[in-house]
């Protein structure tokens, strides 16, 4: 197996970067990659790219992801979570569910959101977070971000569950810390779980860094994009990065008689054009 792409179900307590490479060392990958960081102590879906998927990456990250969390409400801390230093305490025991789910409309659609300080974001070079522990307080960057498909729970003892479906790079911190001011108390995030990446759901994935049941093929992680079988002929142009006529527009995956994936290509509706060949070694 030359690539393949793992669905996990990442605990807390572990960077992405080392819950990826764990998932490596067990099924003897040296190259590997993740698309989209979770928090250390967030948890949930974590798409692994093995060997050559990880020339995949930009096209399985997914444009949109879902995330359940607890908005905490009356504390603010430096990291936007319950992990970090308290900043400010405030009196949440007038507030009720409505108070909350109220103010998500205000969230709902595109919008700008403030980078959290402690990201991996650069500013002035550095990483957010690495600014912030030498005791730094940059201006951090504003993004347009989406979210849409709230749901909540009820407000119990100045916590509420929520669950959104955002844009990627969208910080659900970052959220709750907006929604805190909109409500008029401080807020934090916690219990961030990521439940979808594009089309692959948490119920996919497994806690153990080596499950066959949540292994993907590097033709099944591009299910969501068209498939074209190539001839024999159209095979050996494509591995060599040559075009070929076709009448499919966008990108798709370009599969071997053998419905193994050989290349990702683009079509202008003439041609496919090789994006990413992944026919051969690791």
């Amino acid at each position: 197996m030359n690539g393949a792409v793992y669905l996990l179900d990442k605990e807390p307590g572990i960077s992405s970067r080392r819950a990826a490479m764990a998932v490596a060392k067990a099924n003897g990958f040296k190259k590997y990659g993740h698309c989209g960081t979770l928090d250390p102590d967030a948890t949930g879906l974590l798409v692994v790219a093995l060997g050559r998927a990880t020339r995949l990456a930009a096209y399985i990250s997914g444009e949109t992801k879902r995330y359940s969390f607890h908005l905490v409400t009356g504390i603010l801390t430096d990291t936007l979570d319950l992990t970090g230093t308290v900043i400010r305490n405030a009196d949440n025991s007038h507030l009720v569910t409505k108070s909350v789910v109220d103010q998500l409309s205000r969230f709902t659609g595109t919008f700008l959101q403030q980078v959290p300080l402690f990201s991996a974001v650069r500013v002035q070079g550095k990483r957010g977070y690495k600014l912030a522990r030498s005791g730094e307080t940059p201006d951090m960057p504003e993004r347009l971000v989406t979210a849409t498909d709230w749901a909540s729970g009820e407000l119990h003892d100045g916590r509420i569950p929520l669950e959104v479906t955002v844009s990627a790079g969208t910080y659900v911190r970052s959220l709750a810390r907006d929604i805190g001011e909109a409500i008029g108390v401080p807020s934090v995030a916690d219990c961030i779980r990521r439940t979808r990446s594009g089309s692959f759901s948490v119920s996919e994935a497994s806690q153990l860094p080596s499950s066959e049941g949540s292994f993907l093929s590097m033709a099944q992680a591009m299910r969501d994009y068209t498939q074209v079988i190539a001839g024999e002929r159209e095979e050996q142009s494509i591995l060599h990065g040559m075009p070929v006529s076709s009448h499919v527009k966008g990108i798709v995956s370009v599969l071997d008689t053998r419905g193994n994936l050989i290349a990702v290509a683009f079509g202008d509706g003439e041609y496919l054009q090789p994006k990413a060949v992944l026919a051969g070694g690791e």
